[in-house]
């Protein structure tokens, strides 16, 4: 998948799914900019010192407006136009939703929801005068059931497919599209810290991997691969769609 020339912002970079996109799609010919709160984001896999000229990096959180702001300014500065956005940073807390403080509940909203409000207003406009382009917004199984433990999670993976329908539907006149990519359960940080903070380690990922019918979870590389997939010029029909990749789990 040839993706040269094209240029990309990658939220939740630093890690997991996002970390892999910006490997592939560096691989791949793009030029990217990588966001994340984390600040070892600019060392993140040695990517800065392969790829000097197609890799920028801002650390912040994307709960917060600035920070949209910031990876916008940057993209159009160091390359001149934004193709293509991916809002993929997440975080969770396993737990029922009356057991959430309100501060947890605000944070799992700001950052999985809110972030992609924020991209809209920094990017659309970078999109409508360049013509088009594309936001790719990362939900998940609990987007379209239910799981014990996914309390405000679950909640706002749903909120991230009505968000991508609308902003589909609103944009399409201008040739932006916008699509949700919903993956099963994937072997990232985010999961192994549920695990860990389930009490059961083990019994959590072996829970995690029956209850898919492939029978395992997936790597963050096989999610990374779609992606990459949705970004090049053989997915430029997809637009509104809510695409599960997860081992057959909604299929029960």
């Amino acid at each position: 998948m040839d993706l040269t020339e094209k240029v990309a912002i990658v939220t939740g970079a630093a890690s997991g799914i996002g970390a892999e996109i910006v490997r592939l799609f560096l691989e791949s010919g793009a030029r990217v900019v990588a966001v994340d709160i984390d600040p070892g984001l600019p060392q993140a896999g040695g990517l800065a010192d392969r790829y000097p000229e197609r890799l920028r990096c801002v650390v912040g959180d994307v709960g917060a407006e600035e920070t949209s702001l910031a990876y916008a300014r940057l993209a159009l500065e160091a390359y001149g136009k934004i193709d293509v956005m991916i809002n993929n940073a997440a975080v969770s807390y396993v737990k029922p939703i009356a057991e959430h403080t309100p501060e947890e509940w605000d944070r799992v909203m700001n950052v999985n929801v809110k972030s992609i409000y924020w991209s809209a207003r920094a990017v659309v406009p970078a999109m409508k005068k360049a013509g088009g382009g594309l936001f790719l917004n990362t939900g998940s199984i609990s987007s379209v059931v239910g799981l014990a433990g996914q309390g405000a999670y679950g909640p706002s993976k749903g909120a991230i497919v009505q968000i991508t329908r609308q902003m589909a539907v609103e944009y399409a006149p201008d040739n932006i599209r916008v699509n949700a990519v919903c993956p099963g359960t994937v072997d990232t940080p985010l999961v192994r810290q549920a695990a860990a903070d389930s009490g059961d380690p083990e019994a959590f990922l072996a829970g995690l991997k029956t209850a898919h019918p492939i029978g395992r979870v997936a790597q963050p590389e096989e999610i990374a691969q779609f992606y990459r997939f949705l970004a090049s010029d053989h997915a430029r029909f997809f637009t509104g769609a809510v695409l599960m990749i997860d081992g057959g789990f909604t299929a029960q």
